[in-house]
């Protein structure tokens, strides 16, 4: 078995299906009703904004739901492929990903299966199912609502910047680090949606800087603000993130300016080409 599923069992089905389940997850591996999940069908929607498509939310008994999310590929091959990846590999990794993170008490939602079918010889489409965190929000909703409040982001900062730095230090860069893959719970920030994401010994200074504007760019997407953090805020968040690592607090602050003054040109030169056209 691939390092990292000791804890799965992985069934193999008719016409290239196969399962991968959590031990113990109560689950089975009958073909309908996965079958049915992978094509958008059962459950609710749990969301409809950001991401490549909706998840939803199954029922998996009294007080166990799952959040179900099919595998989609982004930009141009979105629409010519149709889902389809060649082989297992995407779920896998992410797989690997997440059980290696949560072992190093990063909090990220476990995930109880992985689904794949064949559709085509060596084309298959897959969808994965992990916990839902109950009274949970992404930063987005709570960025439309109680964001609404700036007496609220102080503490919010403080808990983005001490997950970000425990995922970052663990190794881990988010291959799509937006708003919407963090979720603000009473138990803390979780990180979602692993897909795509790396695991490394040791993160370099530009790819922690990269991994953070991109979810700058998010947030000023967001909230409509070229510049929605101030200068204090920034800082306030660095050193959250940096701990007692003087080292790495220099470091980043320097890379991080030389970012925003770029970015800041960039979105200025935009606006004026807007204006033009």
């Amino acid at each position: 078995m691939s390092a990292g599923l000791e804890r799965f069992r992985i069934t193999r089905g008719p016409a290239g299906r196969r399962w991968i389940l959590r031990e113990g997850a109560p689950l089975r591996p009958d073909a309908d009703p996965w079958d049915s999940w992978l094509s958008g069908r059962g459950g609710a929607v749990l969301t409809t904004e950001g991401g490549r498509s909706a998840a939803r939310v199954l029922s998996l008994g009294p007080n166990e739901e799952v959040v179900l999310r099919v595998y989609r590929h982004g930009g141009f091959l979105a629409g010519v492929s149709r889902g389809l990846f060649f082989g297992m590999g995407r779920p896998l990794r992410e797989l690997q990903v997440s059980e290696f993170i949560r072992r190093a008490g990063l909090p990220t939602p476990e995930i109880v299966a992985v689904y794949s079918k064949r559709v085509l010889p060596g084309l298959f489409r897959s969808c994965v199912l992990t916990r839902r965190i109950p009274e949970s929000q992404n930063l987005r909703q709570w960025l439309r609502e109680e964001g609404g409040n700036p007496a609220s982001w102080g503490p919010m900062i403080h808990r983005v910047a001490r997950a970000l730095s425990a995922l970052h230090g663990a190794g881990c860069r988010h291959r799509d680090l937006n708003l919407g893959n963090l979720l603000s719970a009473p138990t803390g920030i979780w990180i979602i949606d692993l897909d795509g994401a790396r695991l490394k010994p040791r993160l370099r200074i530009a790819e922690r800087g990269a991994n953070l504007m991109r979810l700058f760019r998010s947030l000023c997407k967001e909230s409509g603000r070229a510049e929605p953090l101030s200068s204090r805020l920034r800082v306030r968040f660095l050193r959250h993130y940096a701990g007692r690592d003087r080292r790495l607090l220099s470091e980043l602050s320097v890379w991080l300016r030389r970012r925003w003054r770029v970015e800041s040109v960039r979105r200025k030169f935009s606006r004026k080409r807007r204006r033009r056209i």
